[in-house]
């Protein structure tokens, strides 16, 4: 174990999976050549040199700070999942380190999972014949708790999840949304501190989506201190909810900022939309276009006629730090009145898809 500040930290972290590869005498194997003709040789087959492999994940270098919401996004086959399942000891890293809370994965998986808890899609383990109230009761058991302490903490989440009055009904009659509110209750019956969530919302309705990340940021984050990791294709999820966003592509780190200096980042324009009064549209109006767009940064002008052909609105694409005194001059030469001037920002899924084709062209 080592001092840290950080509830996760990974330095050069590194997975590869093998992919099949051909085999001697014709098939193919997953990664190995050979076969096994008995349990035997089955050791044997496993010393032989691997074949070609991929690296899911390629020198992930990340800090996550204690009590934040941290974001995984990428598109499939970034390496998301992977990392996630690498941090929850469920995937053995080939290179590098990861620690939970200065504990080593890979050394110390037993510690690791006492300071974190996942949450993935794929977990399902409830019984239908029980209530949602009987199954956390025997995940208690489970995990240790004793009778009282496990009443007490199964109340609390109910309440929290907002499961306390479908507590007692039979796990089928459960929604999606409500399994999944039960998932996040099993998860937190024991008090780690971190929590690593795979997709926390897909398949569930708008209105229960918003819920359950409100949950995890209102409740779970800022008010009881938890860590939360989450991996996510939902650009405005982790737009809402993340303090900062590692975007991933290829199993490497693209960017890790704040949601909002990432847009700003990678995005270099802005849309300046100037609404006018009464101005008439003529070949004076043509000659001002023409100088409004050779203007250093200007990249492009629009206008905007009203039914009485008159010139509405301007539409200006200009990069993000022109200063807008440039434009006006421009417009006060021609004695134009303005009514009101709008700034149209850049959004994070233009930031998102300029990184990851900036990633491919390299």
């Amino acid at each position: 174990m080592i001092a840290t500040n950080y509830a996760i930290e990974t330095k050069g972290l590194i997975k590869r999976y093998p992919t099949a590869t051909r085999r001697e005498g014709g098939g193919y194997g997953r990664g190995f050549g050979g076969s096994v003709s008995s349990f035997g040789n089955i050791f044997g087959v496993l010393k032989r040199k691997k074949g070609s492999y991929i690296e899911a994940l390629r020198g992930i270098d990340l800090q996550v700070k204690k009590g934040e919401v941290f974001g995984l996004l990428g598109p499939n086959g970034a390496g998301k999942t992977t990392l996630i399942k690498v941090l929850c000891t469920l995937v053995i890293h080939d290179e590098g380190s990861a620690y939970v809370n200065g504990i080593d994965v890979k050394k110390e998986p037993g510690k690791v999972l006492k300071d974190l808890q996942a949450v993935l899609p794929e977990s399902r383990g409830f019984t239908w014949r029980l209530s949602g109230r009987q199954n956390l009761a025997f995940y208690a058991l489970l995990y240790g708790l004793r009778d009282r302490e496990a009443e007490e903490r199964i109340n609390y989440l109910l309440e929290l999840t907002g499961l306390k009055d479908r507590a007692d009904d039979g796990y089928q009659r459960y929604s999606t949304g409500m399994q999944r509110k039960l998932l996040l209750c099993r998860a937190l019956l024991r008090e780690t501190q971190v929590l690593l969530f795979d997709e926390p919302t897909v398949g569930l309705d708008p209105t229960s989506a918003m819920e359950f990340r409100h949950l995890l940021r209102d409740r779970l984050a800022h008010e009881e201190g938890k860590t939360i990791v989450l991996s996510t294709h939902n650009l405005p999820e982790a737009q809402d909810i993340c303090d900062r966003i590692a975007i991933l592509d290829r199993g490497k780190i693209s960017m890790c900022d704040t949601p909002e200096h990432i847009r700003y980042t990678m995005s270099d324009e802005k849309i300046l939309t100037i609404i006018l009064v009464d101005a008439e549209y003529n070949v004076k109006q043509e000659t001002m276009l023409n100088t409004l767009e050779k203007i250093p940064g200007v990249h492009g002008v629009t206008p905007e006629l009203d039914i009485d052909k008159k010139l509405a609105r301007l539409s200006i694409r200009v990069q993000k730090d022109l200063i807008l005194s440039t434009i006006l001059e421009v417009l006060a030469g021609y004695q134009l009145q303005i009514n009101g001037i709008t700034t149209q920002e850049p959004t994070f899924e233009d930031a998102f898809t300029a990184i990851t084709r900036r990633r491919r062209e390299e």
